[in-house]
């Protein structure tokens, strides 16, 4: 019977990471979360920053969610595997930190590479307790894309500040100080528990529910809540023609009480969208009102990218899509 109960929680754990069903096997811990939250608010508050920067720098069509194939949360650190080249070298060009003279710091602050390893590269943020894995591709891809990033920061005068010392700049020290320790800094670090529960669930996104695509943003405050509001991830669900939507099942999926967040739908919306639009926007947030996950179900048609029409560089994209969708259609995952 127990061991029924653990083959089946790690089965379900595969659906919010897209894990192999024996790593998720192997990462469960008796008394402990099938998905672990961050151990440390420094773990916490990095994994939100990466989350916003995975979806800020995926700007094309995939075939997995954001670009990452699967996600292997830890309690002191989370894998993300990058599906292709491309995707590995966008994230990496927007994630590593550099200075434009006269201008400002780009990039995570303070972010380092701690190591690089035929696994892949750590990343994390020098003097505090953090640590991310980013995996998919052979050690020297993501030495090639990182040589890449210095060449384009050459070309434009800016100076990369995440190679040599392993400790802050003073250009990303001043700018630190300047824009990160106000009103907004707390607000966002109140709704990193969040932040960073999506990031380790990214993958529900893709194996659960029939859409071609997920695009996202982080929003601004609405009306009903006080002060700045809840911490607001858009996230558009977009399907093509003739495909349902599958609402409920996300919906189970992300207020689940031993696999979700602590979140549930919201009482209200505003008048952001017209009354006809309302019954496809979804919004969950938690008790507190600090964090708030809004779900908007659309659908669109790409026909340059449908396997019948696309060109030679998204066929295998467009193809994968369509089986992933066709077995989530089918119950199959």
């Amino acid at each position: 019977m127990r061991r029924d109960r653990i083959s089946k929680r790690a089965q379900r754990r595969t659906q919010y990471t897209n894990e192999l069903y024996t790593q998720a096997r192997s990462s469960l811990c008796p008394d402990q979360p099938p998905i672990p939250p961050a151990a440390s608010e420094d773990q916490r508050n990095f994994e939100a920053d990466l989350l916003h920067e995975v979806i800020d720098s995926h700007t094309d069509f995939t075939e997995f969610s954001f670009g990452i194939r699967c996600v292997r949360p830890h309690r002191d650190t989370i894998e993300l595997t990058v599906e292709n080249e491309k995707r590995a070298g966008r994230l990496l060009n927007r994630i590593l930190p550099s200075y434009e003279p006269d201008g400002e710091v780009h990039g995570m602050l303070g972010l380092r590479i701690r190591q690089r390893t035929k696994r892949g590269i750590e990343i994390h943020v020098a003097g505090r307790r953090t640590s991310a894995w980013l995996t998919g591709l052979p050690s020297a891809a993501w030495k090639r894309h990182e040589l890449a990033v210095l060449e384009n920061l050459a070309d434009i005068a800016w100076h990369p500040l995440w190679r040599g010392a392993q400790e802050w700049s003073a250009e990303e020290l001043a700018f630190e100080q300047r824009w990160n320790t106000g009103a907004w800094a707390r607000h966002f670090q109140a709704g990193a528990w969040c932040s960073s529960g999506l990031l380790r669930r990214l993958a529900v996104f893709h194996t659960i529910t029939p859409a071609d695509a997920v695009t996202g943003y982080r929003g601004l405050g609405i009306n009903g809540y006080e002060g700045l509001g809840p911490v607001r991830w858009c996230l558009d669900v977009i399907h093509r023609s003739g495909v349902p939507y599958d609402k409920e099942t996300l919906v189970d999926a992300l207020t689940d009480s031993e696999f979700g967040l602590p979140v549930a739908p919201a009482r209200h919306l505003d008048a952001i969208y017209p009354p006809d639009e309302t019954k496809n926007c979804i919004r969950l947030d938690d008790n507190a009102r600090t964090g708030l996950v809004e779900l908007r179900f659309q659908t669109f048609n790409y026909p340059s990218l449908q396997l019948s029409s696309c060109g030679p560089e998204y066929r295998d994209i467009a193809e994968g899509v369509e089986r992933r969708i066709a077995q989530v259609l089918s119950g199959e995952r």
